[in-house]
């Protein structure tokens, strides 16, 4: 930041802050000093001093330390840097990282450990805000919201999937929010009735559960050997968007294809909750670069605004699955139970022949080693092309253990700068940009006066070093300032 920009916010904030008129009552405050906030959005750096958190949000930030009345507690944050904490927009919370449901049954004991630590392995690698993109049940998510610690929670109506399409090719299956597609050739089950699956019925029932987001699918399927998925015809999505917008719910799609990038573009979706990584008939099998027709279908996305959420750690979550070693990554002993780690290296052979049978391990890892750039090439075209670029993870994305809660979102950011995105993108991606895009811009996004008290202090500037992600001094959620270690798994098991 030049030293017009900082003499500029200096003026500013002396000519709205003066330390004799500046009266602050707080009931339960935190003083943050010496703070030196980052913008996400044009990434300068404050040279504000203090901010001051009452209860759940922040009251005031200033060069000068207001005239505080009430109960309050100093922190001094010299030499560090506050960031808003960040928001992972595609996560799911409901289920045990790579156990089946028979597994869950099996092993109690693991599952309980793992959803206690949950939310404090999101919080760990500062994830402050997240939005559960699958859960079709809400009650499913009353066990992480009844945490004494955890992060900000908002959730899809996940479930308005096409009927009898993929996330629900089995009738029996409990997705209340189905929706019917009436030219689809196969007749509708006698104990449903079609008036309660039509777009208008569904985006409304969403709404009433509280939902922030209506979540649907384009996914003809993975295996070209087996019969096709229903797909949404073009109607039916443009009807799906007109009620989510009319019940104030964002519209975001499943898809990671070509054929469905080039679908939700032209109808101008929200969101794409996934990168383009699969490329059809196209594929990446040089360093040639990125091919003409996948850049005809993100221009398509870049011209109407769509979201993109790249979503890179599904393909290396389930490539980890090739590689011994991963298991014996230390940063997953801050995020996953002992106990869990111990039995993921106990059964690893058997989750990688549950998913890839016994396809060989080599062949199987260079695979998704040319999806994983694909991906990449993908997202750094949408980036270098002005598109609107989301930070989701998709955690965990299917049975593997290499998508780790918390972890699996800094391994993401990795994985983006590796890719070439500046710094200063990724962390308004999962900043402002995912407050802007899911309708919290409100709440969430930015460091400043009437926002929620969900903060990061880390000891490096974000904006020279990707590793300052994982280097947190301390975790500010709602107002409650905790030292990162105390979050790890790692320390609760000393």
């Amino acid at each position: 930041m030049n030293k017009i920009t900082v003499l500029i916010l200096s003026i500013f904030t002396l000519s709205s802050c003066k330390t004799s008129e500046v009266i602050v009552s707080v009931k339960n405050g935190l003083v943050i000093e010496n703070a030196r906030i980052i913008s996400p959005e044009n990434q300068t750096i404050s040279s504000a001093s203090y901010i001051v958190i009452d209860e759940d949000d922040i009251v005031f930030i200033g060069i000068h330390k207001p005239n505080l009345k009430g109960t309050f507690k100093t922190v001094d944050a010299k030499g560090k840097y506050i960031i808003p904490g960040l928001i992972d927009s595609h996560v799911h919370v409901t289920g045990t990282d790579a156990l089946s449901d028979k597994e869950e049954l099996e092993n109690p004991e693991l599952v309980k450990l793992f959803r206690a630590q949950l939310p404090k392995s999101y919080l760990y690698f500062g994830y402050t805000t997240l939005i559960d993109l699958g859960t079709a049940k809400p009650k499913r998510l009353s066990e992480f919201n009844n945490a004494k610690i955890k992060p900000d929670l908002y959730y899809a109506g996940g479930g308005a999937v096409i009927g009898n399409g993929y996330g629900l090719s089995n009738w029996e299956d409990e997705i209340p929010n189905f929706v019917y597609q009436e030219n689809e050739a196969y007749p509708f089950p006698d104990n449903y009735i079609k008036e309660n699956h039509t777009p208008e019925a569904v985006a409304k029932r969403i709404a009433e559960f509280g939902a922030i987001v209506l979540k649907t699918y384009y996914e003809p399927g993975f295996d070209p050997t087996q019969p096709r998925f229903p797909t949404p015809s073009q109607t039916l999505m443009s009807n799906l968007k007109r009620e989510a917008h009319k019940n104030n719910l964002v519209l975001a799609v499943h898809g990671n294809s070509l054929e469905a990038h080039r679908f939700l573009g032209n109808v101008k979706v929200d969101i794409v909750a996934h990168g383009l990584w699969n490329w059809g008939d196209y594929r990446l099998d040089s360093d040639s670069g990125i091919p003409e027709e996948i850049k005809k279908v993100l221009d398509i996305e870049i011209k109407n605004n769509v979201g993109y959420m790249p979503t890179l750690q599904v393909i290396n979550g389930l490539r980890e699955l090739t590689y011994s070693n991963y298991l014996n990554d230390s940063e997953l002993e801050h995020v996953l139970p002992n106990e869990l780690i111990t039995y993921y290296k106990a059964n690893s052979d058997t989750m990688y022949a549950n998913v890839f049978g016994d396809a060989p391990k080599n062949i199987i890892a260079n695979n998704f080693s040319r999806i994983s750039k694909q991906g990449k090439l993908s997202m750094k075209y949408m980036h270098d092309n002005d598109g609107k670029l989301l930070f989701g993870t998709d955690t965990p994305s299917s049975p593997t253990y290499g998508n780790p809660p918390g972890y699996n979102g800094y391994l993401e950011m990795l994985e983006m700068e590796s890719a070439g995105i500046p710094l200063s993108q990724i962390l308004a991606s999962a900043t402002i940009e995912n407050a802007k895009a899911f309708k919290l811009e409100n709440l969430y996004g930015k460091v400043e006066q009437g926002k929620k008290a969900n903060l990061l202090i880390l000891n490096k500037n974000p904006l020279q070093d990707i590793t300052a992600y994982n280097d947190i001094s301390q975790v500010i959620i709602r107002g409650k300032i905790m030292n990162r270690d105390t979050l790890s798994a790692r320390k609760i098991e000393e």
